[in-house]
Formats: C-alpha cells, sequence, structure tokens
C-alpha cells in the first residue's frame, strides 16, 4: 500500500495512506500531484470542512470503548474519510496563516 506525503516547507507534513489520499484529492478536485498554492488554500479548507462534516453526519463515528455488549467487542472498527481528512485542517490553516503551499 502507497503512502503520500502532504507537506509545507516549514508548517509540518501529513501522510496519509495511497486510497485515503486519493479520496482526499477526489473531494478537492485536486491531481494525483501538485501544489495546492496559498492563494487556493482557503477555498480549498472551506470545501474540506464542508466534506468532513457531511461525512460525520452520514457516518457518525463509534467508539470501541463505547461498545457495552459482550457481541459488540466483535464489532469491527470502521475509520471514515472525516477522522483520516481530519489532520488535514490544522495543517491547511497554519499554511494560510504562514503564506505557504502545500505539496505531495
Amino acid at each position: 500500500m502507497s503512502l503520500v506525503r502532504f507537506q509545507s516547507p516549514t508548517q509540518g507534513s501529513v501522510i496519509m495512506f495511497g486510497q485515503d489520499a486519493q479520496t482526499l484529492l477526489d473531494t478537492l478536485g485536486l491531481p494525483v500531484h501538485g501544489e495546492m498554492t496559498a492563494g487556493q488554500l482557503p477555498d480549498l479548507l472551506q470545501r474540506l470542512k464542508t466534506a468532513i462534516d457531511a461525512d460525520k453526519a452520514a457516518n457518525p463515528v463509534i467508539w470501541p470503548e463505547d461498545l457495552d455488549a459482550p457481541e459488540d467487542m466483535d464489532a469491527p472498527v470502521i475509520v471514515h474519510f472525516a477522522q483520516r481528512a481530519a489532520p488535514m485542517v490544522p495543517l491547511m490553516e497554519r499554511c494560510i496563516k504562514s503564506g505557504e503551499t502545500i505539496l505531495w
């Protein structure tokens, strides 16, 4: 399984599995390799937050520690888009403040 690293020169990076990164890129309408410029970031951040909110509404997270019946203990733990994409939000916010780009 491949990994994709979203990185800025000084604001850090986020590493995602390839399939999750592709979902993020498709959601934002971005190519497989590229750059989010400082000028594009505010709009992309808003689109990402909207997509995260929609995914949270469609797929509420059930934390394993909240499962209380014995048969619940074998339930698969599913990590949804909102959880996978969440680390991108602070990276994008930091890059907006610093005027930096994000490359991948």
